[in-house]
C-alpha cells in the first residue's frame, strides 16, 4: 500500500472511531500516541490530522495539538439551519427528475440504517443516514450545493454521536421514508417540505446539553474499531513504515 492510500486508511480508521462515539469530543490526539499506535512516524500522522480537520472532525489548536472537535449546542443548531436551506433546494430539484433506480437506492439506505439500528450498530446507522442525504443531494447534479453539504453532513454525524440517542435515529428513518414517498410521486414542494421536517425532527431529538466529555484510552478506543472498517490498517501496531 502506498503512502497516500495508507494515510487515507488511517484517516478512515480515526473517522470511524470518532463517529462511533468511542472517542468523545474534546479528546486530545497526541501525534506521538497515534504514530506509535499505527507504527508510523509523526510526519505521516500530521496529514491525517489535517485531513480530519478539513472535515471539521478534528480541531488543530496552535501550540496545543489536535483535539476531536466539540461542536457546541449553538453550532449544532447552526449546522441544521444551514442543512435545511440547502437540502430543501436539492430535494425540490431531485423530485422533478428522479428515476426509479434512484428511488430504490434511497430506500436501500433507509433499510441499511434500520438494520444497523436494530443490531445496535449506532455508528453504522449514523453513516447510512448520512449516505441517504448525500446521495439524494448528488441527484440534483449541482456540485456547489453538494460540496457545501458534504462538510455539514460529516459535522452532523459528529453532532449526532455527541448529542443523539435512539430516538434521533428512529426520527430520521421515519421521515426519510416520507421523503422518498414524495419523491416517487414527483411532488417537488411536498418532498422539499418533508426534507425540512426530517431535519427539524432529527435536531429536535438531540439532547443539546453541553457536558464535559469523559476521559478515554485513545489506543484502546482505536483498537475497538473492527479492522474491516479501515482496510489495510490493523487494530494494533504494525511494522514502522
Amino acid at each position: 500500500m502506498d503512502d497516500q492510500a495508507f494515510e487515507a486508511a488511517m484517516a478512515e480508521r480515526l473517522r470511524v472511531t470518532i463517529l462511533s462515539g468511542l472517542l468523545p469530543p474534546g479528546t486530545k490526539l497526541p501525534e506521538e500516541t497515534l504514530a506509535e499506535t499505527f507504527g508510523v512516524s509523526r510526519t505521516r500522522v500530521r496529514p491525517v490530522l489535517q485531513r480530519l480537520a478539513y472535515e471539521q472532525l478534528v480541531e488543530l489548536r496552535k501550540n496545543r495539538g489536535a483535539y476531536i472537535a466539540s461542536p457546541t449546542p449553538k453550532e449544532a443548531r447552526d449546522v441544521f439551519e444551514a442543512r435545511r436551506v440547502i437540502e430543501r433546494v436539492t430535494t425540490g430539484i431531485v423530485a422533478r427528475t428522479i428515476l426509479t433506480p434512484s428511488i430504490h437506492k434511497l430506500r436501500q439506505f433507509i433499510h441499511d440504517q434500520e438494520t444497523a439500528a436494530l443490531q445496535g450498530d449506532r455508528q453504522g446507522a449514523i453513516r447510512a443516514s448520512g449516505e441517504f442525504h448525500r446521495h439524494l443531494a448528488q441527484l440534483a447534479h449541482n456540485g456547489a450545493l453538494v460540496s457545501a453539504l458534504e462538510s455539514l453532513i460529516l459535522r452532523t454525524s459528529l453532532i449526532v454521536a455527541l448529542y443523539g440517542g435512539p430516538r434521533t435515529l428512529s426520527s430520521a428513518i421515519e421521515h426519510q421514508r416520507e421523503i422518498v414517498d414524495r419523491l416517487e410521486e414527483g411532488n417537488s414542494d411536498a418532498a422539499a417540505l418533508a426534507m425540512e421536517r426530517c431535519l427539524y425532527a432529527i435536531e429536535g431529538a438531540l439532547d443539546l446539553v453541553h457536558v464535559d466529555p469523559p476521559k478515554v484510552d485513545l489506543v484502546r478506543a482505536i483498537q475497538q474499531v473492527p479492522v474491516g472498517a479501515a482496510p489495510g490498517v490493523p487494530a494494533g501496531r504494525r511494522a514502522r513504515a
